[in-house]
């Protein structure tokens, strides 16, 4: 759904507390978790937030019924700010995320792991809005993710899956290399509009 900025950035203001509080409960609990271990199953989760990331893209968003429609008019209007509203995710959450990891870790190193996933994932939702909502500094971080993400969207779907890193695209032989024309982004942008309306119902006389 298109959502305003306050919408669309409000998991920011929900998941961070959310985790906090769990993990303030995991090391207060009975059997508190090794800080070293927890530490290292956060960033097993962090990173494997980046697979996760990658295989959404390109299976789901691409191929699935539903999501891929609705992964098909963010290529159309990039800058629209298209996602789901902050209850369905947590919610999500909740049930794809939080209560596996508790049942297969533990409380304690399950938060963790949770914690490390929501971190992967909050990360992801700003570095996808600076590719298409800002103008990072030349060589930075975040202008190599544009640049590469640009590749994705306007060079071929196929390809540039991941977006807070490459790692994955480059492992699974689907990294494009080259750079984004201002002219053949102009012509595909308008070719996919034109598409668009061609497939929208006509009025009947």
């Amino acid at each position: 759904m298109n959502m305003r900025k306050l919408g669309y950035f409000s998991e920011f203001l929900l998941f961070p507390p959310l985790i906090l509080v769990a993990t303030v409960f995991a090391f207060r609990s009975s059997t508190p978790p090794q800080p070293a271990i927890w530490a290292i199953v956060y960033g097993a989760g962090l990173g494997g937030w980046s697979l996760i990331e990658y295989v959404l893209h390109r299976v789901l968003f691409h191929h699935a019924p539903i999501l891929s429609r609705i992964h098909e008019r963010h290529h159309l209007s990039p800058q629209e700010l298209l996602g789901t509203p902050v209850w369905a995710s947590a919610l999500l959450g909740l049930i794809a995320v939080a209560t596996p990891a508790w049942i297969a870790l533990g409380f304690g190193l399950g938060s963790a792991a949770t914690a490390g996933l929501v971190t992967g994932y909050l990360w992801y939702v700003f570095v996808h809005y600076a590719t298409h909502q800002l103008r990072p500094a030349r060589g930075s971080y975040l202008y190599r993710a544009r640049l590469r993400h640009g590749r994705h969207h306007y060079l071929s779907h196929s390809g540039n899956f991941g977006v807070t890193t490459d790692v994955w695209d480059h492992l699974f032989g689907t990294a494009i290399k080259g750079r984004t024309e201002a002219r053949r982004y102009q012509s595909t942008v308008s070719r996919r509009v034109r598409n668009a309306a061609d497939r929208r119902p006509r009025p009947v006389d």
